[in-house]
């Protein structure tokens, strides 16, 4: 008997748990800077992707590469602008500007970046986590290139500033 309430009461709280609805999100807490960087200990530099989504529909994104000790940008590998356009928990993504590194060098000034080919509608779902201070994005990845994708990234909260390159 013991065994069956227990069974019951660990079942009735996976049910729970199962039905808990995701927080929709709103444009004014998806604002403002989002930052993932990894620490590239080979290279004694910090990686840094960044998100800037403006209320006005307007996004940023950038991977820079910065000195650890003083947080100095020092190039970019990657630098585009576009509009979003929040769905619920999905935002679909409309390039229309990407700058690449295609050098042999792991960064340059985003002067030295490459114009190139845009990304249209891209749909990444969203979701928050810690008291909306983490946005976790999920991408679909694709068959072809699934062994590289990282289909779910966290970002962390920043202090909101014009992002324009250094």
């Amino acid at each position: 008997m013991k065994k069956n309430h227990v069974f019951l009461m660990l079942s009735l709280f996976l049910l729970s748990m199962s039905c808990v609805e995701e927080e929709v999100i709103e444009a004014q807490n998806l604002y403002g800077n989002w930052e993932n960087f990894i620490y590239l200990e080979n290279q004694d530099l910090n990686k840094v992707d960044t998100y800037v989504f403006d209320l006005n529909g307007k996004y940023y994104r950038s991977i820079a590469f910065k000195n650890p000790e003083t947080n100095q940008t020092l190039g970019y590998s990657m630098y585009l602008t576009g509009n979003y356009i929040l769905e619920g928990n999905e935002l679909v993504l409309n390039e229309e500007s990407r700058l690449f590194n295609l050098g042999e060098d792991l960064y340059e000034d985003i002067d030295g970046l490459s114009e190139i080919d845009v990304v249209e509608n891209t749909t990444v779902s969203l979701a928050f986590k810690s008291s909306r201070q983490i946005l976790e994005i999920t991408k679909t990845c694709s068959p072809l290139l699934s062994s590289i994708c990282i289909p779910v990234t966290a970002y962390n909260r920043r202090e909101y500033a014009l992002f324009s390159p250094q």
